[in-house]
């Protein structure tokens, strides 16, 4: 729980602007925070249900009661998995020099809001590619490379997953979301099978100028989430190294729980978020810290990103190669 201390300032007023740079700006970096949708949890240790096949694949006969009888039962079976939040945060000091030097030009504060919450976004990406990539998917390749703009055949490729989920646990296309890296979204919509099929969904639109809406509408699934995000991946100092977050070539396509949902609600991923310390994320704070006159900018969330589905079952892991 979050100690009480009059030094440290909640600041509701930074956490309102950090969310706008997350609708201006960081919607069409960072997919995170819907690849793992978050979950408010009340403590910073605690379990989740983890749904197996059985649930979805097992027939279960419901013949007619006979008089007297009690109803046939089923007992559901899933596993338990835990989840174990942890305080992730970041500073930024603003030098009284800095600030006074700058004051009539623009606002310390906001301009490092802003950096603040593009570290905090990008670190949580970089944590939720790393769930996904490592959580042990059957990997399908695609049938011809996209690249070859005549013969691939992107939508009979991600058809095939959709069908894959539709059997493994009998959610419908329009409970699906691709996770797709912007690479794979540009040479998807030169191939001539997308660019045929967009013609007759988005009449009088250019398929090389559909927006993410519009490419799962003609996918006709829930959404396409395009992973866009690069980072310099070197030392400082050292030459300039940009580095995609989500593997290219590699694209996901699952089933995720919208916000709100609770843990009862099946997704392939999730982030908790432990709402005794962290009632948003992210909490921005201040205080004053007289050694060096500066006043510090804080961003934190107390979170932490699991799976919730046995493997294969909520995810179709499709490579563009």
């Amino acid at each position: 729980m979050r100690a009480e201390s009059t030094s440290i300032t909640n600041r509701p007023d930074l956490t309102i602007l950090s969310k706008e740079y997350d609708d201006q700006k960081a919607q069409s970096r960072f997919v995170a925070p819907r690849a793992a949708p978050i979950v408010d949890v009340l403590n910073r240790l605690g379990g989740f249900p983890i749904f197996n096949r059985a649930n979805f694949k097992k027939g279960s006969s419901v013949p007619a009661r006979a008089p007297g009888t009690k109803y046939p039962r089923i007992i559901g079976e899933f596993g338990k998995g835990q989840f174990n939040c942890e305080d992730h945060g970041i500073e930024y000091p603003l030098d009284d020099l800095l600030s006074n030097a700058n004051a009539n030009l623009f606002s310390t504060e906001r301009a490092a809001t802003r950096i603040l919450r593009h570290q905090t976004l990008l670190a949580h990406e970089l944590r939720v590619a790393a769930v996904y990539s490592g959580a042990g998917l059957t990997n399908t390749n695609v049938t011809t490379a996209w690249s070859t703009v005549a013969s691939g055949k992107p939508l009979d490729d991600i058809q095939k997953g959709i069908e894959a989920l539709e059997d493994s646990c009998g959610v419908s296309s329009g409970d699906m979301s691709l996770i797709i890296p912007r690479i794979d979204m540009r040479e998807m919509q030169r191939t001539a099978q997308f660019t045929d099929k967009s013609k007759y969904t988005l009449p009088g639109v250019q398929p090389g100028m559909l927006n993410a809406a519009q490419v799962a509408a003609v996918l006709d699934i829930k959404e396409v989430l395009v992973a866009g995000g690069s980072y310099d991946n070197t030392e400082e100092g050292v030459t300039e190294s940009n580095t995609a977050i989500w593997t290219n070539g590699v694209m996901y396509i699952v089933v995720l729980a919208d916000e709100g949902d609770t843990l009862e609600e099946p997704s392939f991923a999730r982030t908790a978020l432990w709402t005794l310390d962290s009632p948003v994320f992210p909490v921005m704070e201040s205080y004053r810290e007289e050694a060096i006159r500066a006043n510090i900018i804080r961003e934190r969330a107390d979170l932490d990103v699991f799976l919730q589905g046995e493997t294969d079952l909520f995810a179709y892991k499709l490579t563009n190669t």
